[in-house]
């Protein structure tokens, strides 16, 4: 695929709201919170709905979502034509230029609002590196060009002029964001900066100032490079780390996980009740809970107890004999502490 640029636009970013920790919680459990912190846990079907647009640039949309699908992850996604069954909502608003939240961050964003959007027309050669990109940040992942082991020294100067101009015209605060400003350490995983990345923007010659060899320009191939499969792979494997187990009310379930890693547990509903499903112990989690069905299984709630003195909780009502799955992926876990899941 040959990226060819769409008159130079390129994706802008929502500001994120940064996570903050209180104090006491120390440097070794806040980076490895933050290294999946907008990540979703294994097993998730991602749910898009799409807003008003041309079935012609829909159509690219999902040829782009079924790319990443294809590469055997253990995630998948679902066009659903519900705004209340949606986690993901895509636009194409073109005096809004193309962007997306990243990650988890889409769940906290309004039912009636986009969550990913397309500025431009996606049938042209760009338009598929373009959907591919947005839905890259869907599922976790930033801007390559802003990791803080890429080594670039920007000419900033430059940098400030090419991107506040045509066609972008975007503001100081805008570029810093999107451009400038390195990611913290504790937020990159893997150990080298990949140019060829589909998370990599298009730089022309002259805005880089190091390393010396990109002073002529940073040029993706605009298709997802062989560190973006190796990357996606290992955070999202099609095979569970652990096997689903089965589990019943009132009974001590271990959490037999790693910092990073996550267990799947299978829950029958015995009566048609509220139920409290708890973690215990000094493990940092994510836990979220869906409705198993024949076909899709349905997102009921979630709960983030990282870098917090709590356990993650959720209540939910569910019905006698219908099958909910249970994921927990354990952000943080201290050694020789273990932890728990509660039914009750």
């Amino acid at each position: 695929m040959k990226n060819v640029r769409t008159a130079g636009k390129l994706c802008k970013q929502p500001k994120a709201v940064a996570r903050k920790f209180k104090t006491g919680v120390k440097q070794l459990r806040q980076n490895f919170i933050l290294a999946s912190d907008k990540k979703w846990v294994n097993g998730t079907e991602i749910k898009y709905l799409f807003l008003k647009g041309p079935d012609k640039q829909k159509k690219v949309v999902r040829q782009a979502f079924a790319h990443w699908k294809s590469l055997g992850i253990g995630i998948s996604f679902k066009e659903v034509s519900s705004k209340s069954d949606s986690m993901v909502r895509i636009g194409f608003d073109l005096s809004d230029g193309s962007w997306s939240y990243v990650g988890r961050e889409v769940l906290t964003i309004s039912k009636t609002m986009a969550t990913m959007n397309f500025g431009w027309d996606l049938t042209t050669a760009y338009g598929m590196t373009t959907a591919l990109h947005e839905i890259g940040h869907t599922i976790g992942f930033q801007h390559e060009h802003q990791s803080p082991i890429s080594g670039i020294t920007w000419d900033t100067k430059a940098v400030y002029t090419e991107f506040s101009g045509s066609p972008n015209f975007w503001s100081k605060a805008e570029i810093n964001v999107n451009i400038l400003s390195k990611l913290p350490a504790n937020q990159v995983q893997g150990s080298a900066w990949d140019p060829k990345s589909i998370m990599e923007y298009e730089f022309g010659a002259g805005l880089v100032m190091a390393p010396a060899k990109y002073k002529v320009g940073i040029f993706p191939p605009g298709i997802l490079s062989a560190n973006d499969i190796k990357g996606i792979k290992a955070f999202y494997p099609s095979e569970k780390i652990n096997s689903i187990k089965k589990i019943l009310p009132h009974i001590s379930n271990p959490i037999n996980a790693n910092s990073g890693e996550q267990n799947d547990f299978l829950f029958t509903a015995t009566a048609t009740q509220k139920y409290t499903f708890q973690t215990k112990g000094e493990q940092d989690t994510v836990m979220v809970i869906f409705e198993k069905g024949k076909k899709e299984n349905d997102y009921l709630a979630g709960d983030d107890d990282s870098g917090l003195e709590k356990n993650a909780k959720i209540v939910l009502p569910l019905v006698k004999g219908r099958k909910y799955l249970i994921n927990i992926r354990v952000m943080y876990a201290q050694k020789n502490k273990s932890g728990e899941l509660i039914i009750r």
